[in-house]
């Protein structure tokens, strides 16, 4: 299923403002259970219409939006970090407090877009990052990203029980190697995205 984001699914500012800590305390929990942790510093969330909306009301209450051009323009570009048909969305991030030791480690994984994959079952699905960064001697904080499911991968973890399943997150760059393996609810999260 295609997921879209309109200007219809934008709550008004200040009805969005009073009912803000609810919706909080729903998604926060809902987007834990979408992360997967690789390394101390490295996370990966998956994506889909809550949690990109989510990301967009939230900008539109930090910069006191309103202007229906400006909604409309965010909406757009955000629109692209939502999954297509047969595909798993994601953004990556590379955190760390200290700026100095992150400009190291981003120097460090230069490359990552090469390196990461999705195990679905027997198949090795590699990622496919919306930019390269070849062109310099570092990598950027945030990558989004997508895995396009076959239709073997993807039926598999539509006909699977999530008990049964086995997925796992793999980065095999040359300064790094780790994997995780995907947890029950985030598997269930991920059927729903595909149904």
């Amino acid at each position: 299923m295609t997921m879209t984001i309109t200007g219809q699914d934008i709550i008004p500012l200040h009805t969005y403002r009073q009912g803000r800590e609810d919706y909080l305390n729903k998604m926060i929990p809902y987007k834990k259970a979408r992360r997967v942790r690789l390394d101390d510093y490295v996370t990966l969330l998956f994506e889909n219409k809550n949690t990109v909306l989510y990301q967009i009301l939230e900008l539109i209450h930090c910069e006191d939006l309103e202007d229906q051009a400006e909604i409309d323009e965010y909406i757009e570009i955000y629109s692209g970090m939502l999954p297509n048909e047969n595909e798993l969305s994601a953004t990556l991030f590379i955190e760390l407090d200290n700026q100095l030791k992150l400009q190291d480690l981003l120097k460090k994984l230069k490359g990552i877009e090469h390196h990461l994959s999705l195990v679905v079952g027997d198949e090795t699905i590699p990622a496919v990052f919306e930019e390269v960064h070849d062109d310099r001697e570092f990598t950027t904080s945030v990558h989004y990203l997508k895995f396009p499911l076959t239709e073997t991968a993807k039926q598999y973890l539509l006909n699977e029980s999530s008990e049964s399943l086995t997925v796992t997150l793999n980065l095999n760059h040359p300064q790094l190697t780790r994997a995780a393996t995907l947890s029950q609810e985030c598997l269930k999260s991920l059927q729903k995205d595909l149904l």
